[in-house]
């Protein structure tokens, strides 16, 4: 069974470390949007795609535990503060390769990772928010919006998918969205046109895995079908098969589950308890919901 997660950051790092327990091949599609923290300024000085969400993923798929705590220490210190070893080490090889992928290729080998990862396009891109009263630029803008964010898109609007994403989606048996940052992870992933189209296309069951949290400035006052909704609005209609929501209810900033509006949206509705303690995705008991999708 071919499982492909989709999005970015540590939530699609949940649903991978799922998919080692239950798949036979896994995939990730990874946004390049980020603009913040290391990632962002290796973009900035080095013309690189962004490194960090695709770096989260390749450790969360790597079975050399030693090396992926490596490639996830951040230097406190010095000229080099705030950059991960990991991050330094794609940029590095992208520069010894001169190509993105391949360099991410090269990383997953480094770490011995039991799947494949892809970022969304090699394009250099930057995320922009409608918003009441104007126009936000960037993922991390964005992400702290103080208006409701009313619509999400791509400068350029229109970067080349890169053709193994999109080759992922197409062979996929199951397609997991998230869960993760909503406009600025998984949307800002199926932004880019070719991947929308693959979304579309694929014969794969799609699942969207709702986050179980309320994320502060971007989807605060959001119901589970507010999310589904966003992420129709933006993909397309008809590319959500199933919905997997939180239930009980996360206590004080859970999303809340509005089970009739999801079904008037003609998906498979699930209500699973996939929260650890401290309200993120369980692994284990999200990769028991999956498997039997």
């Amino acid at each position: 069974m071919k499982v492909v997660g989709i999005g970015g950051g540590h939530g699609l790092a949940a649903t991978l470390k799922a998919a080692r327990l239950y798949a036979d091949d896994i995939a990730a599609v990874v946004t390049v949007a980020d603009d913040g923290g290391s990632s962002g300024r290796l973009t900035r000085e080095l013309g690189v795609p962004p490194p960090g969400d695709i770096r989260n993923c390749l450790v969360a798929l790597a079975d050399r535990p030693d090396l992926a705590e490596l490639f996830q220490h951040r230097f406190a210190t010095g000229a080099l503060t705030g950059h991960t070893v990991g991050n330094l080490v794609i940029a590095a090889l992208t520069e010894m390769t001169g190509d993105f992928p391949a360099a991410v290729e090269r990383s997953g080998r480094v770490l011995h990772a039991v799947g494949s990862v892809h970022p969304a396009t090699v394009a250099l891109v930057r995320l922009m928010a409608l918003v009441e009263g104007g126009e936000i630029k960037g993922q991390v803008a964005v992400a702290q919006s103080k208006s409701p964010i009313q619509a999400v898109y791509l400068d350029p609007p229109d970067p080349p998918a890169n053709p193994d994403a999109v080759a992922a989606i197409m062979e996929a048996d199951q397609v997991v969205m998230g869960p993760g940052s909503l406009f600025t992870s998984l949307i800002a992933t199926l932004l880019v046109p070719g991947l929308r189209t693959a979304l579309q296309d694929t014969g794969a069951k799609r699942v969207f895995v709702c986050n179980t949290r309320i994320q502060k400035g971007e989807t605060e006052g959001l119901a589970a079908s507010d999310h589904a909704s966003a992420l129709l609005a933006h993909v397309g209609p008809f590319t959500i098969d199933s919905i997997l929501v939180q239930s009980p209810e996360v206590p004080v900033d859970g999303v809340s589950m509005d089970r009739t509006a999801l079904e008037f949206m003609n998906v498979e509705v699930i209500e699973a308890d996939v929260a650890t303690s401290d309200g993120i995705h369980n692994p284990s008991a999200l990769a028991e919901v999956l498997k039997h999708l």
